[in-house]
């Protein structure tokens, strides 16, 4: 999986007590859900797995660029799952059509 570039100052950014906004309650589910672990989530986010991991336990609000980094995260981590999975069907197929 290609990893995503990082962002630059998201740890820097002040860390406010955590209100349930809608985007920090769609983050924290997101993370939740992931298809992987926090560390590789923050990884392919590129954000601190510190930051994902005190979004989950209510410590911290999420912010947009945070929430856009993780976002970005699993749609490319759909993408490359679709492609995978696509190439499956393909190599099952008769004749690899």
């Amino acid at each position: 999986m290609n990893c995503l570039p990082t962002l630059d100052g998201i740890d820097s950014m002040p860390h406010t007590p955590m209100d349930d906004t809608s985007l920090t309650h769609a983050v924290r589910a997101a993370i939740e859900r992931a298809p992987c672990s926090v560390n590789r989530l923050a990884a392919l986010a590129g954000v601190p797995q510190s930051t994902l991991s005190r979004i989950l336990r209510g410590e911290r609000a999420a912010t947009a660029d945070v929430a856009a980094a993780v976002q970005r995260a699993l749609e490319q981590w759909s993408e490359d799952c679709a492609e995978a999975a696509e190439e499956i069907r393909r190599a099952r197929e008769p004749n690899g059509r």
